[in-house]
């Protein structure tokens, strides 16, 4: 007997090797693992020797498909996520183990997991090598009582580039695989090769790939995943100013950077070229962070470092709302750039950036995690970036957040240090800047840590109302919020009928420890330079929850939760407003919507239009010589 896969011809993987007498017509086997196929194979010996034995019946092959005996055990349900696997270096990483019982019913837990007091009882951490380098030692670590109160271990002496796999043991359950919580495979990080660079090769036999000048990106990109000769965190190199595509999904389950060859000189990816089969909808592809289990894997994954360098994206052929009057016949987009799917592994991502990249085209979401698994991202970090033409899935702008959380797990935590910091967000029409509207009894190491400083957000979020750019209902405790020199506008060109909606946090349930460090953000003025027109009322552009709201805002207790008080969290004008078509060359949208009809361009903008005016009111107004927004437009 062995496991799918296993090989005949390696003694390591044979579980079972027997011989019973003839009157032996049955024989049980206990104590398999779970959610594995295992082959089995028999021959018949005889008393004459060698030569006279029957052939191998079972092993099969690919001519004799029939001749494969292949059996899987049943699935192990209510399996508590226990242990999971950070800061993986070379040779090291650190294993925790959250043993707090959260849910003690069935179907939610195993009655095969022992628990006492509210605490799982955890004795062991295991961690061996995966089969694709079976012959490393294995580390065994019997944990200590002050292991068990510090929430986790160091192991070290690891391998480079090796691929691991983690368990914790109760070793007071006599069955081994009922021993084991959640599995967690691990890559080490390795020794890097020189950076990849892919070359520019348009495919002459595709039409499309032809008519846009580009070469075919992701198939590159996903057999990378699994290429064992490439360490993680491989750096693929694109050519500065060609043009590259998608042909299908990418999956970022192992960590990678992309980026141009030429520093500041972006590279172009269309998410998607031409039209589906049946002419109905735009191919906007997406990339998905973590992936699907295989079959036979059960447990977690962690994957290094996703970055993305210099690079502009499109999904030149999604539809947004704005636009289907010009595809009759055609539906409108639901495409992101990244889309976890559903059935994702569990996963721990130390980190996903994007630095001096632009968007355009994708029209449901930006980013979205979805499925009930446990997902942790260490580090969300967007630098530099410009959205723009983006968002607009139906007339309301809703789809999806920029950053879209839906924990269904205590442990998952995709806000764990978000910095957002130097981006323009121009007419974007998502539902929200940043959300996770659930309220969970969070694990103690799920900490939320949000930095948005220098932005600039124009007509941004501002479609309709409670557009919010935190929502955030109920965050853990200790967690914190720093929003600083934001620059906020919201304009329109005369004759154009839309209205324009800001809306700041919305936050439910304060914690002990939630703090708030918010100050020096500006608005633009309320009215015109001619006074004709009015862009927004109120004492703040922020109509709706703005950051200085008392119950649900960092205004709460009088502003206490702040480091500068309430006062700091007002988002000001400056002591002599400016209205933004004097702070700006042209900051209105190309589309005008005449009584309930949207123009098709009403969400596009000419970027050399954002760029300030070097005139007296600006050059010394305290938007500018303060440093607030994005510094790209000075």
């Amino acid at each position: 007997m062995k496991t799918q896969s296993g090989s005949w011809d390696i003694s390591s993987d044979i579980l079972l090797d027997t011989i019973v007498g003839p009157n032996v017509l049955k024989l049980s086997l206990i104590d398999l693992q779970y959610s594995t196929k295992h082959n089995f194979a028999i021959q018949t010996l005889s008393t004459l020797g060698d030569g006279y034995h029957s052939k191998w019946y079972g092993k099969g092959g690919t001519a004799h498909g029939d001749e494969r005996a292949e059996f899987e055990t049943g699935e192990r349900t209510g399996i508590p996520d226990v242990v999971s696997v950070s800061s993986v270096t070379e040779t090291t990483m650190r294993v925790w183990f959250d043993l707090k019982v959260y849910d003690p019913s069935p179907p939610k837990l195993n009655p095969s997991f022992q628990h006492e007091n509210g605490k799982f009882k955890l004795d062991e951490i295991l961690v061996q090598p995966a089969s694709v380098n079976r012959d490393l030692p294995s580390k065994k670590i019997a944990l200590t009582q002050a292991d068990l109160n510090n929430g986790y271990v160091d192991v070290a002496g690891l391998t480079p580039n090796a691929l691991y796999v983690v368990n914790g043991l109760n070793n007071g359950v006599q069955r081994y695989w009922d021993r084991l919580y959640n599995t967690s495979m691990v890559r080490m990080r390795g020794k890097l090769g020189e950076p990849i660079l892919i070359k520019h090769i348009v495919d002459e036999t595709n039409t499309w790939a032809k008519q846009h000048n580009a070469s075919r990106l992701d198939t590159i990109l996903n057999n990378y995943l699994f290429d064992n000769n490439l360490a993680e965190g491989t750096i693929f190199m694109l050519e500065a100013g060609k043009n590259y595509y998608l042909g299908g999904g990418v999956v970022l389950a192992k960590g990678l950077t992309v980026k141009s060859n030429i520093p500041n000189t972006q590279a172009t990816v269309f998410m998607g070229l031409g039209y589906n089969a049946a002419n109905t909808d735009g191919l906007a592809y997406n990339f998905e962070l973590g992936r699907r289990a295989q079959a036979g894997e059960i447990g977690s994954i962690t994957v290094g470092d996703v970055v993305f360098n210099d690079i502009n994206f499109e999904a030149p052929y999604a539809i947004n709302f704005f636009k289907r009057s010009l595809f009759p016949g055609k539906n409108g987009s639901g495409n992101y750039f990244i889309n976890q799917n559903s059935a994702a592994m569990p996963f721990t991502c130390s980190k996903l950036e994007v630095n001096n990249c632009s968007f355009q085209g994708m029209v449901r979401g930006w980013f979205r995690t979805q499925g009930s698994n446990r997902q942790v991202i260490e580090n969300i970090v967007i630098t530099r970036c410009l959205f723009h033409d983006t968002g607009m899935f139906d007339i309301n702008g809703r789809g999806y957040a920029l950053l879209n959380g839906d924990a269904k797990s205590e442990r998952t935590n995709i806000f764990n240090n978000v910095v957002i910091r130097n981006n323009s967000f121009i007419g974007i029409s998502y539902d929200i800047l940043l959300r996770e509207n659930a309220n969970l009894s969070w694990a103690p190491s799920v900490v939320w840590n949000v930095t948005v400083e220098n932005n600039t957000f124009l007509n941004a979020f501002a479609i309709t109302d409670s557009r919010f750019l935190i929502q955030h209902h109920n965050p853990p405790s200790n967690s914190k919020y720093t929003i600083k020199k934001n620059l906020f506008i919201l304009a329109k060109a005369a004759g154009d009928d839309r209205p324009l909606f800001q809306s700041g946090m919305d936050i439910r349930t304060y914690r002990p420890g939630l703090s708030f460090d918010i100050a020096d953000n500006y608005s633009t003025s309320a009215k015109s330079a001619n006074n004709a027109i009015t862009y927004y009322s109120g004492a703040e552009i922020m109509n709706r929850q703005p950051f200085s709201h008392n119950s649900r805002g960092a205004g709460f207790n009088g502003g206490a939760l702040n480091v500068g008080g309430l006062e700091a969290t007002r988002v000001s004008t400056g002591p002599t407003p400016i209205a933004p078509e004097n702070l700006m060359i042209n900051p209105f949208p190309k589309g005008k919507r005449l009584g309930t009809n949207w123009d098709p361009e009403s969400h596009v903008y000419d970027l050399n239009g954002i760029r300030f005016k070097s005139t007296p009111e600006v050059l010394n107004h305290p938007i500018y010589t303060r440093g607030i927004g994005d510094p790209r437009w000075r």
